[in-house]
């Protein structure tokens, strides 16, 4: 499990009573790393991506689409390029993970590589369907973090990852997703790259969000569920979503008594150049505005305040 927000400070710290194992989970030092949406993805583009990224060193994410059926198995959409079973994008990554130890050239760096989804297009989906694609996700995951143990100790660990955003799905139709994945035996830790899509900004009172979601259950799934680390999406140049997640915090720390530790912050800055001149109007924070917009908003209050978040990474397209 991970620990409470307090004991978290201390693993910034790499303090004794946390060891080791959890200092490497939770570098001081803030990293800047790339985030991908993988719209090509043949064994050569994901090696060469990976070499490209051979300079980086923190978390990151790459994302495949929605959830879908490819086959006969569950996998993902990938843009226009053909869907992906979880057997075919686990070969992805893999060929990533490849590229990267081939070119690294300073052993201390390492990729911390969350797989994504989302919860784009499922509410037409069955309970018991998302409940299996979680766990085919989780499984999925767990099998190529075994893989790099194995292979690459030390240049890379294979985590989760989910974009879950209120205004593409149901809250319920979400939760039976991560639900199928908690439940899993073995399941990595699973970044939380997700939306506040029309939280409040100015109450902590369980107000309402996007499509019937509220307060609570965007903390519910970027947090109470135990592998769920939160990794925002903090979009808005005017540090609205920045102000959004910590009023989601404020609220799950005065009513929860368990409030969020934010592992990162996500822009898209990248995606927005390759779009063109004035295709992210107002939403093309650079990185670190991101992650200052965030922590500016967090020590606001004491109640929410955090040191240092551990990564930043910038979304682009693979194409």
């Amino acid at each position: 499990m991970r620990l409470p927000r307090s004991r978290w400070l201390v693993a910034l710290l790499c303090g004794v009573a946390v060891g080791a194992a959890s200092c490497q989970a939770a570098p001081t030092i803030t990293t800047q790393t790339n985030s991908y949406y993988m719209a090509r993805a043949t064994a050569p583009d994901a090696s060469r991506l990976g070499c490209f990224n051979a300079n980086r060193s923190g978390r990151m994410t790459l994302f495949f689409g929605a959830p879908v059926t490819v086959r006969g198995a569950y996998g993902a959409t990938l843009w226009g390029a053909p869907d992906r079973n979880t057997a075919e994008i686990g070969q992805t990554v893999q060929n990533f993970v490849r590229g990267y130890a081939y070119c690294r050239t300073d052993s201390r760096r390492r990729l911390l590589i969350g797989v994504g989804t989302s919860n784009s297009a499922i509410n037409g989906r069955t309970d018991a369907w998302l409940q299996a694609h979680g766990a085919a996700w989780a499984r999925m995951v767990a099998n190529l973090n075994a893989w790099a143990s194995k292979y690459y100790p030390g240049q890379a660990q294979i985590y989760a990852a989910w974009d879950f955003e209120p205004s593409w799905s149901s809250f319920a139709k979400a939760d039976q997703w991560m639900h199928g994945y908690d439940i899993t035996p073995g399941r990595r830790p699973l970044y939380a790259n997700s939306s506040a899509d029309g939280c409040p900004t100015s109450t902590a009172t369980n107000g309402p969000c996007n499509n019937g979601w509220t307060q609570n259950r965007v903390w519910h799934l970027a947090w109470r569920h135990d592998p769920s680390m939160p990794i925002p999406q903090i979009y808005a140049t005017s540090g609205v979503n920045a102000h959004q997640w910590q009023l989601i915090d404020l609220w799950a720390t005065v009513a929860q008594h368990d409030g969020m530790y934010f592992y990162g912050t996500m822009s898209q800055a990248g995606a927005c150049k390759q779009a063109g001149a004035g295709a992210c109007p107002g939403t093309n924070n650079s990185p670190t505005s991101a992650r200052n917009f965030l922590l500016w908003w967090l020590r606001t209050d004491r109640r929410t305040s955090q040191p240092s978040v551990d990564t930043m990474t910038d979304i682009s397209w693979n194409s």
